[in-house]
């Protein structure tokens, strides 16, 4: 009975203890705000997390906006015997105190700049100092700014830093410092502090500034962090941020981790779960030390006119990339610009235009002809006699006429132009297809590499977080020095495969613009193709594995469209026509034999004038009866002509008309069987590209959740570096292989619309409309 007793009482006692709370007070420099209230309550969030259920933590009392010493140490005497342990924001309070003699309430500073230029106490990598430690979140300003210098070469640069962090700084050593940093540099320097007035510190900025640097700003808020940042974009000002935050709202440039916040609360839940542990805060290190990825913001870029070289443009996290700088054309906008702009197009067109000029010209042999002239003549004298109606000078005007009755050279010649026209057309029509196809595939590509992209920069993302995980694991003792070194490598050649792909990024987009004769922008951007895109709904990729099924299926559908191909394919109808002018031309050749040509002419003459010797009726004339001159004259006659014997050539050219009459009628079926081999391999490819969607989504997301779980494991050590690469690897070339097959379908499609001879999309309503009739009839079948 004792022993239940005493386990009883064990009991209440222990859930006593699991009963307690722990109460968080927070000073902070800050302004109460929404924002802080909601970062204070992830920062509990996080302790109650990580310190388990053996405590309830509570977010105690609160006093913000501290502005020295006195405001510092009357909120922390309030809060004695009120909270357990004290958080301070920023560094006023967190200086001030960090040089109080005694500390009963423990304090965890938070917001602090550099504990060595604000003379915090740092102690090999800790505090020292009983009952107080902080976070600092240790930042190389050489190193950022040389990332900066990267981006633009400044000479004068102004440093914007927290007017309250200023007051916590020892001035000599930041001199000291910046000096030192001034001369590697060879830049100079300017500070400004910020407070809550922006015109003035915009007032304040050197009229030979080049370029701006800000210090971590825990008081700018966002509306005067936007009209500082639009200030210095408008009067065309790089600049560049340690916060992650402001880079968001248009600063060019930062090199940080957008998750410092995270691992700060982290850190901090951390702390205080040792500290409840017996932990000394005074031995805990202070250092958190995170890797700092380059941001850019392009838009800011374009805004002041500062072009991004090509290596960190490559590399760095493209921030500001959106449709209110750069123009995003869809796939039936290119399509339309291909039309307009391809100089093939243009060309074709162009003999388009030349054939129907032929046309013209041949048919005018087949209208009159009518002519005009006018002569005038002089003869000697010795010659000139009016008896014979030769005067010295005379002029005269002539008027022919001629028509040509029926002549089989010129009527056969009007009909093969006629023919060869409408070949060029469908010519032409065949050309514009292979433009439209090359447009389409360009345009595919472009997208595909962009996608490429992506992947390969989440791929160097999570190489460098498996390299972050590997540094942990060496730090722990749990791996070697040769983890990292395999991670360098890794993390070399993932740099490169980013480059790369960026590399191809633009060659894609290269030759899709030089398609449209280089008529796009420098920088443009495409709209994806999805799967449920109007013209692709046609003939979508589930119909296919719905419907065929079985052999008989696949030939039903596949003879629809060879059907299709063969009546509507350009490059067919243009051998038709092509055929139909070399058989006029035998039928032309034939009808030579034994078919005369016809025509009627007619002509007259008018003497307007004579004059000297000869130009009067004379004795001599009127001996001879001429009483007047003739001045008119003219005739009407019908013209026959028939080739008695040419040397055989008309044998010959009908034996070469039925020999190209031959061997277009072989090309016809060539190439009918070659479109039947094309539209059948197409219907395949369109099918299996169909199913490879569904299987290749299923291989990445199975990998991504092995690269995931292998991930988490190396973590623990229970895998090794291989086989995170491996699995990371598989993960890779999965997802690759995913986006892959939505382009390779649509590639397939694009290929068998080609090989048919249309392009739904290019479509009317009305030919939609009855291409899907007849499709659905033939699926309709099947099965």
């Amino acid at each position: 009975m004792k022993c239940i007793i005493c386990i009883a009482l064990l009991y209440c006692s222990y859930s006593v203890v699991w009963a307690q709370s722990l109460r968080i007070g927070v000073i902070s420099d800050l302004d109460e705000s929404e924002n802080l209230e909601l970062a204070l309550k992830e920062v509990i969030r996080e302790i109650d997390q990580t310190t388990g259920s053996t405590r309830k933590v509570v977010l105690g009392s609160s006093i913000f906006d501290m502005s020295g010493t006195a405001s510092v140490l009357e909120a922390y005497r309030r809060m004695e015997g009120e909270t357990d342990i004290i958080l301070t924001i920023g560094s006023i309070s967190g200086k001030v105190l960090s040089a109080e003699e005694q500390l009963p309430v423990p304090v965890i500073a938070l917001g602090l700049v550099d504990p060595k230029l604000q003379d915090i106490p740092y102690v090999n990598g800790t505090s020292g100092k009983e009952n107080f430690t902080y976070i600092w979140q240790t930042r190389d300003l050489e190193n950022e700014l040389n990332a900066f210098r990267e981006l633009y070469e400044f000479r004068n640069l102004v440093i914007f830093i927290d007017e309250k962090v200023a007051s916590t700084v020892n001035e000599q050593k930041v001199e000291a410092y910046t000096e030192s940093l001034s001369s590697d540099l060879n830049t100079r320097f300017s500070f400004i502090p910020i407070g809550k007035d922006m015109d003035t510190v915009i007032d304040q900025i050197p009229a030979d500034a080049d370029a701006i640097y800000f210090t971590v700003m825990l008081e700018l808020q966002e509306p005067d962090a936007e009209t500082l940042i639009t200030a210095l974009n408008n009067r065309k000002l790089p600049s560049f941020s340690g916060s992650s935050g402001l880079i968001k709202l248009g600063v060019l440039g930062s090199l940080t981790n957008e998750n410092n916040l995270e691992q700060a609360i982290r850190k901090l839940a951390i702390m205080i779960d040792g500290f409840l542990n017996g932990g000394s805060l005074s031995s805990m290190p202070v250092a958190l030390d995170t890797k700092e990825n380059l941001y850019i913001n392009i838009a800011t870029a374009r805004t002041i006119e500062l072009p991004i070289p090509f290596d960190i443009l490559f590399t760095a996290t493209i921030t500001g990339d959106d449709d209110r700088f750069v123009k995003t054309y869809s796939f039936e906008e290119i399509a339309a610009q291909s039309l307009e702009a391809n100089l093939n197009v243009l060309i074709s067109y162009q003999d388009i235009e030349l054939s129907e000029l032929d046309v013209q010209s041949i048919r005018s042999n087949l209208l009159p002809s009518l002519s005009f002239g006018m002569t005038g003549s002089q003869i000697n004298k010795e010659r000139a006699n009016a008896a014979f109606n030769s005067p010295e000078r005379s002029l005269s005007a002539n008027l022919d006429f001629t028509q040509l009755l029926y002549s089989e050279n010129a009527i056969a010649a009007y009909k093969i132009a006629g023919y060869l026209n409408k070949a060029q057309e469908f010519n032409t029509e065949a050309e514009v297809l292979g433009v439209l196809l090359d447009t389409y595939l360009a345009y595919l590509n472009v997208l595909l590499a962009n996608t490429n992209v992506i992947i390969q920069r989440e791929n160097l993302v999570n190489t460098k977080k498996n390299k972050e995980l590997a540094s942990i694991r060496v730090s722990l003792g749990a791996s070697t020095n040769s983890d990292l070194y395999r991670w360098e490598t890794e993390l070399a050649l993932s740099n490169q495969a980013v480059i790369e792909a960026q590399a191809t990024l633009l060659s894609a987009k290269l030759q899709l613009n030089n398609l449209l004769a280089n008529t796009l922008e420098p920088e443009f951007n495409l709209k994806e193709v999805s799967l449920g895109d109007e013209w692709l709904n046609y003939f979508n990729h589930g119909q296919l594995s719905e419907r065929i099924r079985t052999p008989r299926d696949l030939e039903l559908v596949s003879d629809f469209f060879v059907e299709e191909s063969q009546l509507n394919n350009p490059n067919k109808k243009a051998l038709l026509e092509s055929i139909n002018a070399t058989n006029r031309q035998l039928i032309q050749n034939k009808r030579l034999m034994y078919i005369p040509t016809v025509a009627l002419q007619a002509q007259t003459s008018q003497v307007l004038r004579r004059g000297g010797v000869g130009s009067t009726i004379d004795a001599s004339a009127m001996a001879l009866g001429i009483s007047k001159f003739q001045d008119n004259s003219w005739f009407v006659g019908v013209s026959l002509s028939f080739p008695i014997f040419d040397g055989f050539s008309r044998t010959v050219a009908i034996q070469q008309s039925r020999v190209s009459l031959d061997q277009q009628d072989q090309t016809r079926v060539l190439l009918d069987q070659n479109l039947e081999l094309g539209v059948r391999s197409s219907i395949l490819n369109v099918l299996s590209t169909s199913t490879n969607i569904e299987f290749t989504r299923t291989a990445f997301e199975s990998a991504q959740k092995n690269f995931e779980l292998v991930q988490n494991n190396y973590t623990q050590g229970q895998v090794t570096i291989t086989q995170l690469i491996d699995a990371q690897q598989v993960a890779l070339e999965a997802r690759l292989a995913s986006e892959l097959s939505v382009f390779q379908y649509v590639q397939a499609r694009l290929q068998l619309e080609f090989n048919v001879g249309y392009f739904t999309m290019m479509m009317t309503e009305e030919e939609r409309t009855g291409f899907n009739n007849r499709l659905q009839t033939v699926l309709n079948r099947t099965n």
